[in-house]
């Protein structure tokens, strides 16, 4: 007798065990999680023979709230699909047990709660616990006409729903990989698009027929500068500051082969030698004080494309022979290494100043001079060019509409003709500065009137074209304060350049400003 309980109980555990067996390698075929989750409920159904059964899995957020993911219900029955009870899921969240009850209507622990006519009178709860952690329950419901569930039962609905929460959590942990995998992957090809469009927009912005000017000067600049850009050779751009020459770079490198790499601006006058040197060419961590890792250099970020070296001729002579070497053999060293690398680079370099005379005293190397003036392009200054001063105050005045959200804005025939006769020493970067600053002052009409635009630029304007009139000393007055206002915003409020450019002492510089009221900065 003792020997059949043993086969018999032996055999149970090998049913167990095969049915263990049969989920496992069921599940292991699938990945999507609601099937995973089919599975489970349909094996814990029929192992159970249980009415109805249904999965509900813990919000991540909050751990007390339930969602009903999958529902099995037996079709013989027909009857209302069972939900479970905050009571009963509280239990075995709380417990974190496998809850048994045998009769709704009359187990104490949960009076009260309605079994629909004994519908869902005997329930079986399981969690479902991955690292010590519930993700979601299990439920087993049969109706009043059919026995309680055995221990039996309790104990194989809890294995099977143990290694199917593990099973779960696999397959629901895929997709979010997936899911993430398709973000980012929608992402990257947006990236890309977007990339691509603000390409084709930057192209189609630099191209040489987009640049403003229809006088002699731009034309033939312009028609010089899109033959230079099919070309590799480095270019010079030469002209007084404001007149555009960055401008002129880009639509160099944005027009050549070179359109799809980087484009690299450098101003080779605002740096000490050390520090031009390390941003142009980068530096080994511990090459000086302060050098805390690696840094590359902006000709290693330029590789493939251009790099703008705007005011070349204020770049020191060490750093002027490197810049030669990257030229003639593409080579570079950063700052404190040993080894050189090499870099395929366009250089385009800009100066306002007389290259030759800077040779002459001693300042700029002549075999630089000669690898950069390959091909030249002069850039006319504003007050040689004075018929494109129109577009260029209509083409301003475009972006300041939508700058200042302020589409009506505009200007009087007055203040077109003063802009157009005035002198501009700084070119087409000063009418763009003047033109915003009346832009905001010309109030609320937003009508710019020669009212609106500067003193010494309205009196300046009065000088082209005609003789001016009035008392001399007035007349002189003006003129004379607008030149050192122009000089002053010319050479950034330096004093002692902006003495020597009008022929005069720092004092006597000093003393007339003080006599106009003008302050030691640019105005």
């Amino acid at each position: 007798m003792g020997q059949d309980l043993d086969i018999a109980r032996l055999q149970v555990a090998l049913d167990e065990l095969r049915l263990i067996n049969s989920l496992l390698s069921r599940i292991s075929q699938v990945r999507e999680s609601n099937h995973v989750m089919s599975i489970i409920l349909s094996e814990l159904i029929q192992s159970a023979d249980a009415d109805q059964g249904i999965i509900s899995l813990v919000s991540k957020s909050r751990k007390d709230e339930l969602s009903t993911v999958v529902r099995g219900t037996d079709s013989t029955t027909g009857a209302i699909p069972y939900l479970i009870d905050e009571s009963i899921s509280g239990w075995v969240l709380s417990n974190r047990r496998v809850l048994q009850v045998d009769n709704l209507d009359t187990d104490a622990r949960f009076s009260g709660l309605d079994s629909e006519d004994g519908r869902f009178a005997r329930i079986v709860c399981c969690p479902m616990i991955v690292r010590d952690e519930i993700i979601g329950l299990v439920t087993l419901v049969r109706s009043s006409r059919k026995p309680a569930f055995s221990e039996d039962h309790c104990r194989l609905a809890g294995i099977l729903a143990s290694q199917g929460a593990h099973l779960l959590a696999n397959a629901r942990l895929m997709e979010e990989l997936a899911r993430k995998n398709s973000l980012l992957e929608e992402a990257q090809q947006r990236l890309h698009d977007e990339n691509a469009q603000l390409r084709t927009e930057v192209v189609r912005t630099f191209g040489f027929e987009n640049i403003v000017g229809k006088s002699s000067a731009m034309k033939q600049m312009l028609v010089l500068a899109s033959k230079f850009a099919s070309n590799d050779s480095p270019v010079l751009i030469t002209g007084e500051t404001g007149t555009g020459k960055e401008l002129i770079a880009s639509a160099i490198h944005y027009n050549s082969d070179r359109r799809k790499k980087p484009f690299v601006v450098k101003n080779c006058g605002i740096k000490t030698e050390s520090l031009l040197e390390s941003e142009l060419f980068g530096h080994v961590k511990g090459a000086f004080t302060g050098a805390d890792r690696e840094k590359p250099g902006l000709f290693r970020e330029a590789d493939g494309g251009t790099i703008f070296l705007d005011e070349i001729g204020d770049a020191p002579l060490s750093t002027q022979a490197a810049i030669l070497r990257v030229i003639q053999t593409g080579e570079i060293r950063a700052v404190g290494a040993s080894k050189t690398e090499h870099v395929n680079v366009r250089v385009v370099s800009a100066t306002n100043k007389d290259l030759q005379d800077e040779i002459s005293k001693g300042s700029f190397r002549q075999d630089l001079f000669y690898r950069l003036n390959t091909f030249v392009i002069a850039l006319p200054p504003l007050r040689q060019r004075r018929d494109d001063i129109p577009l260029l105050v209509h083409f301003f005045l475009d972006k300041l509409q939508l700058k200042l959200n302020a589409p009506d804005l505009s200007l009087t025939p007055a203040a077109l003709d003063s802009l157009s006769r005035a002198q501009w020493p700084g070119n087409v970067r000063q009418l763009e500065h003047e033109l915003e600053r009346a832009a905001v002052v010309c109030g609320s009409d937003h009508v710019i009137d020669t009212d609106d635009l500067s003193i010494d630029l309205v009196a300046a304007s009065g000088t082209v074209g005609e003789t001016p009139k009035g008392h001399l000393r007035e007349v002189v007055e003006k003129i004379e304060r607008s030149m050192i206002g122009a000089a002053l915003r010319e050479h950034g409020g330096n004093l002692v350049r902006t003495s020597e450019a009008l022929g005069l002492t720092r004092k006597g510089l000093k003393d007339k400003m003080a006599r106009y009221g003008m302050r030691e900065e640019t105005e």
